[in-house]
């Protein structure tokens, strides 16, 4: 089925062009022709502002049901294992439940104009089976990072896991590098190579943490974690500026959390050191008990860190923070043939923003405008996977 959305102002492709008076013509759930100066029928835009679906590349969405629970409280109270709030409240969740409040996330991420979402899912290869039926009949892409049950201690039995895990999951989510020696990280990411999964690992979150390791092991968990290249890299909240340039020499990709780091007390992570030296970033909501999935204020928080941290007015320039919040996340993850931009080709998967809406009038720039003003509530419709999701913030 061939549908048609015309007279709008569009941004194509991963370096977000602005095409004005353009159609954006679907076949089904993909994306078959981006048309400049379209003079055909379709569904009339009316100036409207369309950008692509985002990418929320790190998040917790388990934790929806928990909203709020731990604020105020450190980090290892709030999220740690085995005994922080997070934990107890997931012990206490039925799997019924825990569908149920997965599938609410994933639909308040759908209203906020995500795509596609990458998730550290607790519960080994039974959580992951989980948070897949939960979004299962929903027009939106779940990486999912899982997080073995069993302590590293057992061995043989976490390597077993991980095997399971990696049948289901897209890869091995680990919140703590500290608990597993040189060798068993070594070992670990070569079986999941083997397998074709991913690393993605929780990195430099806590001063803690990377006292811990230096304590422990005589190096910081970021040097220790690239020696065996992992695939992502989530935080760097409290990485040095050693542990920056040695991430940059790797090109692995890191995903940035701010304002869950600054909630949780972890601290500003060095946002214009990481996009000054080049590594490849994206951008995650995080934790749903602390921050809400929506990435509006997420880029918008972002954006002004990193002109404040580099002292410096056009330190980042706003096309290029929406460029990370959304194809930024698509190559992180491996899937920027599908997701991230608006091309030919692509999952048909969009944002429609009102021009005429008290924080979108007037635009002198677009990019600034999407990024330091706009809103889930100047979201006139959402298009996931060519469906019409949200209109006027009420769900079709």
């Amino acid at each position: 089925m061939v549908k048609v959305y015309k007279n709008a102002t569009v941004l194509v492709g991963p370096e977000l062009r602005a095409v004005e008076n353009a159609a954006l013509i679907l076949d089904k759930e993909y994306i078959a022709e981006i048309k400049p100066d379209y003079r055909g029928t379709g569904i009339d835009l009316n100036r409207a502002i369309v950008i692509p679906g985002f990418v929320d590349a790190h998040t917790h969405i388990a934790d929806c049901g928990a909203k709020d629970l731990a604020v105020g409280l450190p980090t290892v109270e709030a999220v740690s294992p085995p005994d922080s709030v997070k934990y107890s409240y997931l012990r206490d969740l039925s799997p019924a439940e825990l569908v149920r409040v997965m599938h609410h996330g994933a639909r308040e991420m759908l209203a906020a104009g995500i795509a596609m979402f990458a998730d550290f899912r607790e519960g080994g290869a039974v959580g992951t089976m989980l948070l897949q039926e939960a979004v299962s009949e929903l027009p939106i892409k779940a990486v999912v990072f899982s997080e073995p049950t069993t302590s590293p201690q057992e061995w043989s039995h976490y390597l077993s896991e991980t095997g399971k895990i990696s049948k289901t999951a897209d890869g091995i989510g680990i919140g703590d590098i500290t608990q597993l020696t040189d060798d068993q990280l070594t070992a670990l990411k070569c079986t999941l190579d083997a397998r074709g999964s991913k690393l993605a690992v929780h990195i430099a979150e806590t001063k803690k943490a990377q006292q811990a390791s230096c304590k422990q092991w005589d190096r910081s968990e970021v040097k220790r974690i690239l020696e065996v290249s992992p695939d992502l890299l989530v935080h760097m909240t409290n990485a040095s500026s050693d542990d920056i340039d040695a991430t940059a020499a790797t090109g692995v990709p890191v995903v940035c959390c701010p304002r869950t780091n600054c909630i949780l007390g972890d601290g500003i992570p060095p946002l214009y050191d990481l996009w000054r030296v080049g590594i490849p970033l994206s951008l995650g909501t995080d934790n749903f008990m602390f921050t809400s999935p929506n990435m509006f204020r997420e880029m918008d928080f972002f954006s002004r860190i990193v002109r404040g941290q580099g002292n410096m007015p056009d330190a980042i320039d706003a096309r290029a923070v929406l460029a990370i919040a959304t194809i930024g996340g698509a190559r992180a993850l491996g899937l920027a043939d599908e997701y991230g931009s608006l091309e030919t080709g692509k999952v048909a998967s969009f944002i429609i923003l009102d021009p005429s809406s008290p924080n979108l009038w007037p635009v002198h720039n677009i990019y600034s405008a999407i990024v330091h003003r706009a809103g889930v509530a100047d979201i006139r419709l959402v298009v996931a996977r060519g469906q019409e999701l949200h209109q006027g913030g009420n769900e079709r």
